[in-house]
């Protein structure tokens, strides 16, 4: 299984630099620099470093979701939208940003997880998360959008 380590970061920085700035994805609204501003917003939100976003987890989503999720028997479903009560509230799960700013992001988390001085921040859908179920979780979740533009 792959990991959220620093060989993995580099690996999504090259991969995102491959990608044209306005390259349409495959599914989704979400460009380039969308996707880029989502995965800082993620990383600083992991690191307690973001506007809180409300708890939307339901029983349902904790338990059984997430799992299926971390264990790679689900997929996040495509063109997935935030839910209307948070739009409203003007809450956008993107955090301004460029490759270079995700790039000293993904150096901080890591340092932080190798000295072990991570306190994640629960997921505003799946609820708590350790540090090990975050490590799946970004790697999923960058997968899934990374894969919506073929790199």
């Amino acid at each position: 299984m792959q990991h959220f380590d620093s060989d993995y970061g580099a690996e999504v920085v090259n991969r995102i630099r491959r990608i044209p700035e306005d390259a349409a994805p495959r599914w989704g609204e979400m460009g380039r620099d969308d996707m880029v501003a989502h995965f800082v917003w993620i990383l600083r939100h992991t690191m307690g470093l973001s506007t809180q976003v409300p708890d939307c987890s339901t029983w349902f989503l904790r338990n059984i979701t997430k799992a299926l999720v971390l264990h790679g028997l689900m997929s996040f479903p495509k063109n997935m939208r935030l839910p209307a009560t948070l739009t409203g509230q003007g809450i956008v799960l993107q955090e301004a940003g460029d490759v270079e700013t995700l790039q000293a992001l993904m150096e901080e988390y890591l340092q932080l997880v190798q000295a072990d001085e991570l306190l994640p921040a629960s997921h505003p859908f799946f609820g708590p998360l350790d540090v090990d179920g975050w490590d799946r979780l970004h790697v999923r979740h960058f997968e899934y959008h990374l894969n919506q533009f073929n790199a």
